[in-house]
């Protein structure tokens, strides 16, 4: 869950800033503790001067403390062993050594011993043409100290940093958040907002983003003036062909019944009504996308009307559902015909029983139809929920290959979501649809 979080453009935008002031900080930080030391070391080489000359001179077991600087010196013979590290090349060791210089003490070597859990200071030091002896201190601070005044600014810092990276974050973030949910919106409804986001008109969007909001406007218009123009052009042509398909079949009626002409008569009536309900698909496919979703629908009153419709017995066609599943912003016909498409397809390409399951589960309705067919070609899914798409299995029955394309138009409409699945033996066509949007 929290990487999910993170995932967000704008968290990660705000750990970045986290990150990169983290950093800042530690950085100049440690430039500031280096030039202290570094600006410090001569002052205290004056002060330490004198107490380094009379420890080279005293014996090896005189502890001589350093009032003031709460240091206190020993000398050695040798450098002891254990854990070590010659800090002698380290820019506060060069200045306190050239400031020791100057006061007639001269420094060739300097080590940081740690034993006992504490750190040691340890330097070989030559004093007046005396033999070079070996002195050893505790550490001095090489770090400020904490202050109260310390955290109250360091509180300050992180709260204006806060609100500051939460406020840029925010502004960058915020347009191309507003322009995914539009995108979104008319990915599931199929309609486009008729005028631009206020965030894209407005300056404060980056111009890269008020570009890519100008190309999906364009494509989108591209997109719905298509739309338009298929389902005029399949309505005018549905319109058309009615009336002609009319006579046909009204001349063919009207021809004196014979047995030479019977067939004949018949062969025509069929190809009419075959062609009667094709027209009718492209209506109902065209229905499907321009129908307005303004009604609250029984899910379970439909679906059980629907499954009546088919006349069949209840070991080939069983429906389980509770007694009312209502969904807001629907349309009863429209999910009449999602369901009667989705039994039919089973019934015709699939294996009996076919079996019919609505439950309600979180906030959705889930309804599942499941036959015991052979299921679908491998990677043919997607394939079959687009217009006229056939798949092999099916290419010898009647039909126009639209019931699932519809199903899926309604599906979006819904706000739904439809996939395949295939439960043992029993292949399924899974729809959930949100039951409030």
């Amino acid at each position: 869950m929290i990487f999910r979080k993170i995932d967000s453009l704008f968290l990660r935008l705000a750990l970045a800033q986290a990150v990169l002031l983290s950093s800042s900080l530690l950085v100049i930080g440690g430039l500031l503790v280096v030039e202290r030391n570094q600006l410090s070391a001569p002052e205290f080489a004056i002060l330490l001067a004198p107490h380094i000359k009379a420890a080279v001179h005293a014996d090896l077991t005189q502890v001589l403390p350093v009032d003031g600087l709460g240091l206190s010196l020993r000398r050695h013979e040798h450098l002891p062993e254990g854990l070590k590290l010659r800090v002698y090349r380290m820019p506060a060791a060069v200045d306190f050594v050239r400031a020791l210089a100057k006061h007639d003490v001269v420094v060739d070597d300097v080590w940081l011993n740690r034993s006992d859990e504490h750190f040691t200071l340890w330097v070989h030091v030559q004093v007046s043409g005396s033999a070079p002896v070996w002195l050893s201190g505790n550490v001095p601070s090489m770090l400020p100290t904490w202050a109260p005044r310390m955290t109250v600014g360091l509180m300050l810092l992180v709260v204006v940093f806060g609100l500051v990276s939460w406020a840029f974050a925010s502004r960058v973030t915020r347009p191309l958040s507003q322009l995914r949910h539009r995108i979104q919106l008319h990915a599931h409804t199929g309609v486009e907002p008729a005028q631009p986001w206020p965030s894209m008109q407005s300056s404060k969007a980056p111009p890269e983003l008020i570009e890519i909001e100008s190309a999906y406007r364009l494509l989108a218009e591209r997109l719905q003036r298509n739309e338009r123009e298929r389902a005029l052009l399949l309505a005018g042509v549905s319109h058309d062909l009615r009336s002609p398909l009319s006579r046909i079949r009204l001349a063919a009626e009207m021809l004196p019944e014979s047995v030479d002409n019977a067939a004949g008569v018949a062969s025509i009536t069929r190809n009419v009504d075959q062609a009667d309900r094709l027209t009718a698909s492209f209506l109902e496919f065209i229905r499907a996308s321009t129908v307005v979703m303004d009604e609250t629908v029984d899910l379970a009153a439909v679906a059980q009307e629907a499954v009546a419709g088919f006349e069949r017995p209840e070991h080939e066609l069983q429906l389980r559902s509770p007694d009312s599943l209502w969904r807001q912003r629907a349309h009863g016909l429209l999910v009449q015909r999602l369901i009667v498409n989705l039994v039919d397809n089973a019934l015709k390409h699939g294996g009996l029983p076919v079996e019919v399951d609505i439950v309600e589960e979180g906030g959705w309705a889930t309804m599942t139809v499941s036959d015991t067919g052979p299921g679908l070609p491998q990677n043919g899914a997607g394939q079959l929920l687009e217009a006229f798409a056939r798949g092999d299995a099916s290419r010898g029955l009647p039909g126009f290959g639209l019931g699932l394309a519809i199903a899926q138009q309604i599906v979006v409409r819904l706000h739904g979501e439809l996939c395949f699945a295939q439960d043992g033996a029993r292949h399924q066509v899974v729809v959930r649809l949100p039951l409030r949007v």
